[in-house]
Parts: structure tokens; C-alpha cells; sequence
């Protein structure tokens, strides 16, 4: 049984590590994005984009099973912190 718990606990190690490199992945876009903004004069909040967001994420949590309030939150963080990695961008493009 100790086997078998380790070899999860493996598992769930390893989709961590598949987890975070997402989330890196998806934080160095917001350099790119935060650029995109700037030439087409577009805010940095886009509360239409966020909606869309959301609501995709809404659907995608019922067809994983996935608690739809733990998925919201997990997205509520990485939006707020690609708009705060967005910002810093253009607060130090602007020196």
C-alpha cells in the first residue's frame, strides 16, 4: 500500500510540475499582450475579455468535473496577476 500511495504521490508531483509550467507559460504572454495594448491603445483591463474568460471557464469545469467556484478562483488569480505583470511592463517600457 505504501508503494502504491508513493506512486500517486509521484503522479501528483509530476502534474505539478505540468501545472506550473503552464502558468509560466502563460505569464510571458502577458509581456506580449501588454505590448499588443499599447499600439492599439486598448486598456489593460478588459472586463469583455474577462467575461469571455469566465464563462469559457465555467463550461470547461462542468465537462472536467471540475468544481466551477475552485476553477473561477483559479483564474480570478491568474488574470489579476497578468494584469499586474502586464502593468509592470509598461510601467518600465515608459522609463
Amino acid at each position: 500500500m505504501i508503494e502504491k500511495l508513493s506512486e500517486i504521490r509521484k503522479r501528483i508531483d509530476e502534474i505539478d510540475n505540468q501545472i506550473l509550467k503552464l502558468i509560466a507559460e502563460r505569464n510571458s504572454l502577458a509581456k506580449e499582450v501588454a505590448k499588443v495594448k499599447k499600439e492599439l491603445g486598448i486598456p489593460i483591463n478588459d472586463p469583455d475579455r474577462e467575461k469571455y474568460i469566465y464563462n469559457r471557464i465555467r463550461k470547461l469545469c462542468k465537462e472536467h468535473n471540475v468544481n466551477e467556484d475552485v476553477g473561477i478562483k483559479i483564474f480570478q488569480i491568474l488574470i489579476e496577476h497578468n494584469k499586474y505583470l502586464q502593468k509592470k511592463y509598461l510601467k518600465e517600457t515608459q522609463k
